[in-house]
C-alpha cells in the first residue's frame, strides 16, 4: 500500500507582530497563542487546508519551524516555543525607539530554505507585515506555494501574492481553542443558495474585470459579500478550491501557476497564451453539452435575437438552479460574437434582455446582477433573501458601487447602511456597559441589535471589530460615542483607499459617512 503523499513545509513566525495583533483582538488570544504553540501547530499540521487543494490527498509536514522574538519584551514565552519544537532567533531592539530586524532575518532565513537541497513545497508565513510581499511572489515564480496568517490589516498586493490565507476566526475558534460563545440554534445553511449567490458574483466580477481575478482576492470578494459562505465552510465543500469547483464557471479557466481565474475567450494572454486550457491549468465543471457544446440550430443565424432567446431558453433548461445574467452573457457573447459592442442597439445586455421572451424563463433580479430561472422547476425564493426582504440587500442601495470598494479594501463586511448604523449604536452601548472583550462585547452588541429589530450576522459583527481593532482602534482608551464610532469606521476604510492607491473624491467621502447613519429603508 502506498504512502499518503506529503507537503514538506517551511514555518517562519514573526511572535511580536502576531502576538500583538492577537492582543488587540483579545489578551486571551494572543496568551493561548503565545503560551501553547504546540496546539495551534497540530491545527496547522492536520486540519488546515491545502493551499490550492491538491486532487489526491496530501499530508503537511512542517520540516522547518522558526519563531523570530524579541527576547527582551517575550523572553517568558520562549519554553513553549521550544517545547513544540521551534528554532527561537533572538531579534532584540535595535534602536531607542524599539525596531528589531526581525524581517530582514525572516527574509534571509527564508531564501536559505528555498536554496536549500531539501525541495519545501510550502512556506507559512505568520506575519502581517506587506514587506514580505516580493518575497512571496518570489516564492511563487519558483512554484513554491505560500499561506499566511495576519493578525492585522494588510494590503490587497500581500493578499493576492499568497496562495491560501488562514482566516482569523477559524484560527480563534479551532486552532486557540476559543469557540463561539453564543450556542442559539440556528437554521442550517441552504448550500444551493450559496451557490447560486456566489456563482452570480464570480461571473459579475470577472466580467468587469479586463484582467485575470487573482484568487486570493477572488476568495475574500466571496466572503465579504455572499453572507454566510464561510461560517457555512464554503457551502459544505471544506475550502475555497473545493467550493469553486462546483460552481459552474465554464469556459472559465483556473491557471494554478499564476493563481488567478481568468476567461480564455477575453484574455488571449492568460494560461501561457492559448484559449484551451493548457497542461498547468485545470478547468471547473463545465455547463451541460446543451447549453454549450451543442449548436444553436433552431434559429437562423440571420435572426439573432430568437438565437439568443434559444440560448437562454437551453440553458435555464439545463441548469439544476437559477443561472447567474453575467454567465448568460458570456454564453451570448461566445454564440454571437461581436454583438456586445452595442447588443443589438440597446447599448448593455440588461437592456437586450428585459426585451426578449425567451420561453420557459422568468428573470429575477432580486439579488447580485440577476438570475434567470424557470418557475417550473426553480423555487422563487432560492436565495436567502425572500422576495419581502430583497430591498434590504446592500446591492438596492443607490449608494452601494460608491461604498462597497472602499468597504471590500478595508475588509469591512458588506452590510446595508442602516445594519453599520444599528451595530455601531451597540457597540457603544456595549462599551459603555463594561469592559472591553471580543467574545463578550460581540455577542453584546448582536443581543442588543435583536432588541432593536436588526438581524446581523456574528460574522459580520467579528469582521467589523476586527477591521476596526486591527487598524489601531483601542476601545480601552478611544472615544466610543456612536459619532466618534462611525468616524473612526470611515477613517478605516478611507486609510485603507489611500494605502491601496484608490482615488476618493468628495462624493464618495459623503456617501461613506451617510452609509453608516443611513436609517432603515421605511422606518
Amino acid at each position: 500500500m502506498n504512502a499518503t503523499p506529503t507537503l514538506k513545509s517551511a514555518l517562519f513566525v514573526d511572535f511580536d507582530n502576531v502576538y500583538s495583533g492577537l492582543r488587540r483582538l483579545d489578551v486571551a488570544y494572543a496568551e493561548a497563542f503565545a503560551s501553547d504553540p504546540l496546539r495551534w501547530l497540530n491545527w496547522v499540521t492536520t486540519q488546515l487546508a491545502m493551499p490550492l487543494a491538491p486532487e489526491a490527498p496530501v499530508q503537511r509536514r512542517i520540516l522547518v519551524r522558526r519563531c523570530y522574538l524579541n527576547p527582551v519584551m517575550y523572553q517568558r514565552f520562549r519554553f513553549g516555543f521550544s517545547k513544540a519544537g521551534f528554532e527561537i532567533i533572538d531579534c532584540p531592539p535595535m534602536t531607542s525607539a524599539g525596531k528589531t530586524s526581525t524581517d530582514i532575518h525572516m527574509v534571509l532565513d527564508m531564501v536559505d530554505v528555498l536554496q536549500s537541497p531539501t525541495h519545501y513545497d510550502e512556506f507559512i508565513v505568520f506575519s502581517a507585515d506587506a514587506d514580505f510581499t516580493p518575497l512571496l511572489r518570489k516564492l511563487r515564480r519558483d512554484d513554491r506555494r505560500t499561506t499566511i496568517f495576519a493578525a492585522g490589516a494588510t494590503s490587497a498586493s500581500y493578499d493576492a501574492s499568497s496562495d491560501l490565507i488562514i482566516d482569523p476566526d477559524a484560527f480563534v475558534s479551532e486552532a486557540l481553542g476559543f469557540g463561539d460563545e453564543d450556542s442559539t440554534p440556528t437554521a442550517p445553511p441552504d448550500f444551493e443558495s450559496l451557490l447560486s449567490q456566489a456563482e452570480a458574483l464570480v461571473w459579475s466580477v470577472v466580467d468587469k474585470s479586463p484582467e485575470p481575478i487573482m484568487l486570493p482576492a477572488l476568495t475574500r470578494i466571496l466572503a465579504t459579500q455572499v453572507p454566510g459562505l464561510t461560517d457555512s465552510r464554503w457551502a459544505g465543500r471544506g475550502t475555497f478550491t473545493g467550493f469553486l469547483r462546483d460552481l459552474t464557471l465554464d469556459p472559465l479557466r483556473i491557471d494554478r501557476e499564476n493563481n488567478w481565474l481568468y476567461d480564455p475567450r477575453r484574455l488571449r494572454g492568460a494560461g501561457n497564451g492559448a484559449p484551451e486550457a493548457p497542461r498547468n491549468v485545470r478547468a471547473d465543471a463545465p455547463l451541460s453539452p446543451s447549453s454549450v457544446a451543442a449548436p444553436i440550430a433552431a434559429a437562423p443565424a440571420s435572426d439573432p435575437r430568437a438565437q439568443i432567446e434559444r440560448l437562454l431558453a437551453d440553458a435555464v433548461a439545463a441548469s439544476a438552479r437559477p443561472v447567474a445574467v453575467a454567465r448568460l452573457a458570456h454564453l451570448v457573447r461566445q454564440h454571437v460574437p461581436g454583438i456586445d459592442t452595442d447588443w443589438l442597439g440597446h447599448g448593455t445586455f440588461k437592456r437586450l434582455l428585459e426585451t426578449l421572451h425567451p420561453p420557459g424563463v422568468e428573470i429575477s433580479w432580486s439579488h447580485l446582477g440577476g438570475h434567470a430561472l424557470d418557475p417550473q422547476r426553480h423555487a422563487p425564493d432560492f436565495l436567502s433573501q425572500s422576495a419581502a426582504t430583497a430591498g434590504d440587500l446592500p446591492s438596492h442601495d443607490a449608494r452601494w458601487p460608491q461604498v462597497a470598494p472602499m468597504l471590500q479594501v478595508a475588509s469591512l463586511p458588506a452590510m446595508s447602511g442602516y445594519k453599520y448604523r444599528a451595530v455601531l449604536q451597540a457597540l457603544s452601548t456595549a462599551l459603555a456597559e463594561g469592559p472591553y472583550a471580543l467574545a463578550h462585547t460581540s455577542k453584546r452588541i448582536h443581543e442588543l441589535c435583536l432588541d432593536a429589530h436588526v438581524s446581523v450576522s456574528r460574522p459580520d459583527i467579528h469582521a467589523l471589530l476586527r477591521a476596526l481593532l486591527f487598524n489601531g482602534f483601542d476601545p480601552t482608551t478611544a472615544p466610543t460615542s456612536f459619532d466618534d464610532l462611525v468616524a473612526t469606521t470611515c477613517g478605516v476604510a478611507l486609510a485603507a483607499c489611500e494605502r491601496e492607491g484608490m482615488t476618493i473624491s468628495d462624493a464618495d467621502r459623503a456617501a461613506l459617512l451617510g452609509w453608516m447613519v443611513s436609517e432603515r429603508p421605511g422606518a
